[in-house]
C-alpha cells in the first residue's frame, strides 16, 4: 500500500479539517470584555464611505475617545464584517477561524522552507492550529489583533525566507512583499514592530551575521519602522514615561515574573484564564529566580542548541520585548502568547526532525496523542466562552481564593443585564468585599440597586465615588440619573416640592459631570430632562441640542427635540392665554436652531416667535421672524397675514398692501385668502 505524502494538498486538508473540527463549536459564542466598546457600542464602524477616515483617525478604534488606538487594518475589517452581517456573531467568528487557519498554513509553509521533513511539518502547523492558546484570539473577537497581525508577520517571515534563499540576486519580488506584510504587520498592532529584528536574527544565525547585515536589505524595512513610530510615537511615550500606569523597576519586576509563567502556559496550558490573578511587582527573591531562569534558557540556547531551536527561543524573547519595555493595564493574558507559539514550534520541530523514526520509534504516537489532547482541551475552552457568565464563572472557579474582583464584577454585569438584580448585587457586594475600593463594583452596584428602586442607597454610593474621583463623569452621570429617579417617585406619590428638590440636586450632579468624555451626549440629554421637568423648556431645548450637537446619531436628544416642536402648537395656545408671552418667545427663540440641526421643517417656531414679540408690543422685533417666516414657508399663509399685521401696526400701509399680494398671488383661496384680500381691499380704500 502506497504511503500518504503529508506534502501539498493532502497536508493543506489535513490541518483545515482539523481545525474547523476542533472549533466547530465556536460560532455561537456572545462578545466579550472590549468588544463592547470597540465593536458593537462603536459607531464609527457603521459606514464605509469614508474608509480613509477609518485608516487615519485612531479615535475610530472605540466609542471611547480615550481609547484610541492605531490599529487601521484591524478597523477596517471590524468595518467590513459588520457591512456583511451586522452583529451576528457567527461570522465575526468565521473570520477569526479564517485567520488561524491562514496563519497555520502559513507556518507549515515556512516550516516546509526551513527543510523540515513533511511529517514533521504537518506536526508543528497542527501544534500551533490546536494548542488551547490559539482559543483566545479565534473566540474572543477583538482579540482579532492578535491573529491578523501574527499572519502578517508569518507572511513578512516566509517571504524574507524567499528572497534570502534567491541569494545573491535578492528576489525584489519576494523582497517587496515581505516589506508590505511587515507595513500591513504595523498598520494591526504594534506587536509587529518586532519583524525586522526577527528576520535579522534568523538571517544572522543562518547566513552568517555579514550577510545579515547588508544594508541594502534592511533599508526598507527601517523606513517603514520609522515611519510607524512617528505616527504613534506620543502615544508610546504617554504609555513608557508621561502616562505609565507603573514606573519603570515595578514593570521590570512584573514581566521578569510574566515571562516564566508565560513558558509555564506555553508548555502545560492548563489554567487558561480571561483574567490571571498576576500582580505587579514581586518580592526581590522571586524576581531574581525568575530573570536567572531566563538568562538560563537564552543561554543554553544561544551556545548549546541547533540553530533553529535558538532562533525559535528568540522568537519567543523578541515577539514578547515589547510587553516588558511598555507597561500594559493587563499584566499578562492568554492571547498575548499567540504569536509566541510559533517560535516553541520552530524550536521542537528543529529537535524532533534530529530523531528519526528508528531512533525514536515512539515519536511519532506521542506526537499523535498530544495533538488529541490539545484538540480535546481546545474544544472545551471554546465551550467556556459561551458567554459572560461561562467565562467569567470559569475564571471565578479557578479563584479559590479570590485576590482581584474583576471576575464578580463581570458576572454581577451578566445578572444585572439579565434583569437578575439580586443576583446581581451579590455578585457586586462578593467583589467589594475583595476589594471594598472598587470603582466599577461601586458604581455598577449603585446601578443595580436603582433598578431595584432603592435610590437612597445609590445615591450614597455615587456620592462616595464623585468625593474621591470627581474627574469621573460616569460617577457625577449615575448620581444625577439616581436624583431624578427619586424626583419621579416623588412625583408619582404627589410630593411635588420633594421631587423640585431632587431636579435641582440632579442638575448639579450633571453639571458637574467633565464632558470631555464619550459620554458627554448623554449627560447633556438628562440635563435638559432636569429643565424640562421642572417647566424650563427654553433651558431644556439648549441643553438637547447641545446633546445632538456632541453626537448626531443620538436618539433621545432628537427625541426630545422632536416632541417639544410637535406640542409647541398647543403649548403656545394655552401660554398666550395666560399672558406668558415672555416664556414663549424664549422657547421659540431656541426652538428655531434645534429644528435647523434636526432638519425639522415646521413653521410654528418662527410663527410664534413673531406672535410672542407683537403680543408684547415689540412689532419692530417681530418684524423679521415673520419675514423669514414667509420666505421659508411660502405656502403657510397665517404668517403672510401676521407680517402684514405687523407692518399696518408700524403705520406702513404700503408695505402691509405688497404682503397681502403676496399672499393672494400665492394662495388665492381659502378662509385666509379672503381675510387677506378684505384687507388689501381696506388699505386701497384709504389712499
Amino acid at each position: 500500500m502506497k504511503q500518504l505524502s503529508w506534502t501539498g494538498i493532502p497536508a493543506v486538508l489535513a490541518i483545515a479539517v482539523a481545525v474547523v473540527a476542533t472549533f466547530a463549536n465556536v460560532f455561537g459564542n456572545s462578545w466579550h470584555y472590549d468588544d463592547l466598546h470597540a465593536i458593537t457600542q462603536n459607531p464609527h464602524l457603521q459606514s464605509l464611505q469614508d474608509p480613509l477616515r477609518l485608516l487615519l483617525d485612531p479615535t475610530q478604534f472605540s466609542r471611547d475617545a480615550d481609547k484610541a488606538m492605531f490599529r487601521p487594518l484591524l478597523l477596517v475589517s471590524f468595518a467590513l464584517n459588520f457591512a456583511w452581517s451586522g452583529l451576528e456573531t457567527w461570522s465575526w467568528h468565521l473570520v477569526n477561524l479564517g485567520l488561524h487557519l491562514a496563519c497555520t498554513l502559513v507556518l507549515w509553509q515556512i516550516l516546509r522552507d526551513l527543510g523540515r521533513p513533511p511529517a514533521h511539518a504537518l506536526w508543528g502547523a497542527l501544534l500551533f492550529a490546536l494548542h488551547p492558546l490559539a482559543t483566545e484570539p479565534v473566540n474572543y473577537i477583538s482579540s482579532r489583533s492578535e491573529s491578523l497581525a501574527a499572519l502578517f508577520v508569518l507572511g513578512a517571515f516566509c517571504l524574507h525566507l524567499r528572497a534570502t534563499e534567491a541569494g545573491g540576486r535578492q528576489d525584489w519580488r519576494w523582497r517587496a512583499g515581505s516589506v508590505l506584510a511587515f507595513a500591513l504587520g504595523v498598520m494591526t498592532k504594534s506587536v509587529a514592530i518586532t519583524t525586522p529584528a526577527l528576520l535579522l536574527a534568523f538571517t544572522g544565525l543562518r547566513y552568517g551575521w555579514r550577510r545579515a547585515l547588508t544594508p541594502s536589505t534592511w533599508w526598507p524595512y527601517a523606513a517603514v519602522a520609522v515611519a510607524y513610530l512617528a505616527i504613534v510615537g506620543a502615544h508610546v511615550t504617554r504609555a513608557v514615561a508621561s502616562d505609565a500606569v507603573r514606573g519603570p523597576w515595578e514593570q521590570l519586576a512584573t514581566q521578569a515574573k510574566a515571562l516564566p509563567y508565560y513558558a509555564r502556559l506555553l508548555a502545560f496550558p492548563v489554567g487558561l484564564n480571561v483574567h490571571h490573578q498576576f500582580f505587579a511587582g514581586g518580592a526581590a527573591l522571586v524576581v531574581a529566580l525568575s530573570v536567572a531562569a531566563v538568562i538560563s534558557l537564552l543561554y543554553v540556547g544561544l551556545r548549546r542548541a541547533p540553530r533553529d531551536v535558538t532562533f525559535g527561543l528568540l522568537w519567543v524573547a523578541m515577539i514578547l520585548s515589547p510587553t516588558i519595555v511598555v507597561p500594559l493595564h493587563v499584566l499578562v493574558n492568554d492571547h498575548r502568547l499567540y504569536l509566541p507559539m510559533v517560535g516553541v514550534v520552530l524550536a521542537l520541530t528543529s529537535l524532533t526532525s534530529m530523531w528519526g523514526p528508528r531512533q525514536r520509534p515512539w515519536l511519532g504516537p506521542v506526537g499523535l496523542v498530544l495533538l488529541g489532547v490539545l484538540a480535546v482541551t481546545s474544544w472545551q475552552r471554546n465551550s467556556i466562552w459561551q458567554n459572560e457568565f461561562t467565562l467569567w464563572s470559569d475564571a471565578a472557579a479557578k479563584s479559590p481564593t479570590p485576590l482581584v474582583p474583576v471576575a464578580y464584577v463581570h458576572l454581577g454585569n451578566y445578572a444585572k443585564d439579565a434583569g437578575h438584580l439580586a443576583e446581581a448585587e451579590g455578585y457586586f457586594r462578593h467583589a467589594l468585599s475583595i476589594d471594598p475600593d472598587h470603582v466599577a463594583a461601586r458604581n455598577n452596584l449603585g446601578i443595580t440597586l436603582q433598578g431595584l428602586g432603592r435610590w437612597d442607597e445609590a445615591v450614597v454610593l455615587y456620592q462616595g465615588i464623585v468625593t474621591e474621583r470627581p474627574d469621573l463623569a460616569e460617577g457625577w452621570y449615575n448620581l444625577g440619573k439616581a436624583y431624578q429617579q427619586s424626583a419621579q417617585a416623588h412625583r408619582i406619590a404627589g410630593e411635588e416640592e420633594a421631587a423640585l428638590a431632587e431636579e435641582g440636586r440632579a442638575r448639579a450632579s450633571y453639571r458637574r459631570a467633565p464632558l470631555d468624555g464619550p459620554h458627554a451626549h448623554v449627560i447633556l440629554n438628562n440635563l435638559g430632562t432636569t429643565f424640562e421637568n421642572t417647566g424650563r423648556l427654553d433651558s431644556a431645548t439648549i441643553y438637547y441640542r447641545l446633546s445632538l450637537e456632541s453626537q448626531m446619531t443620538n436618539a433621545d436628544a432628537r427625541r426630545n427635540l422632536t416632541r417639544l416642536l410637535r406640542n409647541l402648537p398647543a403649548r403656545a395656545s394655552m401660554w398666550m392665554e395666560a399672558g406668558a408671552f415672555v416664556e414663549l418667545e424664549s422657547l421659540c427663540a431656541e426652538l428655531i436652531p434645534a429644528a435647523e440641526r434636526l432638519g425639522y421643517k415646521n413653521p410654528g417656531p418662527l410663527f410664534f416667535l413673531a406672535v410672542s414679540r407683537f403680543s408684547q408690543g415689540l412689532y419692530a422685533e417681530s418684524v423679521a421672524p415673520n419675514r423669514q417666516l414667509v420666505a421659508q414657508y411660502p405656502d403657510f399663509a397665517e404668517g403672510y397675514l401676521q407680517l402684514g399685521n405687523v407692518y399696518e401696526t408700524l403705520g406702513d400701509p404700503v408695505l402691509a398692501a405688497d404682503v397681502y399680494r403676496q399672499q393672494l398671488l400665492r394662495l388665492p383661496r381659502g378662509e385666509h385668502s379672503a381675510e387677506a384680500a378684505t384687507r388689501l381691499k381696506r388699505l386701497e380704500a384709504r389712499r
